[in-house]
């Protein structure tokens, strides 16, 4: 008897090529969210895995270099559009990091960003906020294990009485080596009621914003 299974994908070349593609993306997939879990364990948002799926979908359909059941997301990722895909995909339509703050300034040997002019009063504050937390990470990959490595700087909390100043944000690490690849620069933005020692974290969908700003 026919039918869609296991073992006729396997007699079934096409098939079989198709669907290791969209395992292998699948894992990626996993693989990015883990390492955004700096970023990601704020927001909820249950369309986001599958949005995601659709992203890397498309960026690895974008590789040139491997065979038709062995395209992959990596390489994908080394094309201008693969990179475009991904800085441009909108993880928080309510929240847009920098329209608000403006692009920072990317400093190519570690990644350190600066912002000269920083300035928090142009920020809309949702109802309830006194403050809001900036929070940086650099997603590495690891070639060999096929894992993101995750880089993180301290994060920065502003209310809205503060002024404009020179900020920057340099990772944990200073040294990390630009090789392979890829490497994807994340900023993370969240809400919150603070009153004198207690926090409150908003909710909702004006309350978190995540943002690609680069991929090297």
């Amino acid at each position: 008897m026919g039918g869609f299974n296991n073992k006729n994908n396997k007699n079934n070349p096409n098939i079989y090529k198709n669907s290791e593609e969209f395992r292998l993306c699948s894992v990626f997939v996993k693989e990015f969210k883990i390492g955004l879990h700096p970023v990601l364990r704020h927001l909820k948002d249950g369309t986001l895995h599958q949005r995601l799926m659709g992203l890397f979908m498309a960026i690895k359909a974008l590789d040139r270099k491997s065979d038709k059941g062995a395209l992959n997301v990596r390489e994908g990722l080394q094309t201008l559009k693969g990179k475009s895909l991904l800085q441009h995909f909108v993880f928080t339509p309510k929240v847009g990091i920098r329209q608000v703050f403006g692009n920072p300034e990317i400093h190519g040997a570690d990644f350190t960003l600066v912002w000269k002019d920083f300035d928090p009063s142009g920020i809309r504050f949702p109802s309830g906020a006194t403050h809001f937390e900036l929070q940086y990470s650099i997603l590495a990959y690891d070639l060999t294990q096929h894992i993101f490595t995750t880089y993180t700087a301290n994060p920065v909390r502003r209310s809205r009485e503060d002024g404009t100043e020179r900020l920057e944000l340099p990772t944990e690490k200073t040294n990390i080596q630009k090789k392979g690849g890829p490497y994807i620069l994340v900023l993370g933005l969240r809400f919150l009621e603070i009153l004198g020692e207690e926090e409150y974290p908003l909710l909702g969908q004006n309350a978190v914003g995540v943002e690609i700003i680069g991929v090297y």
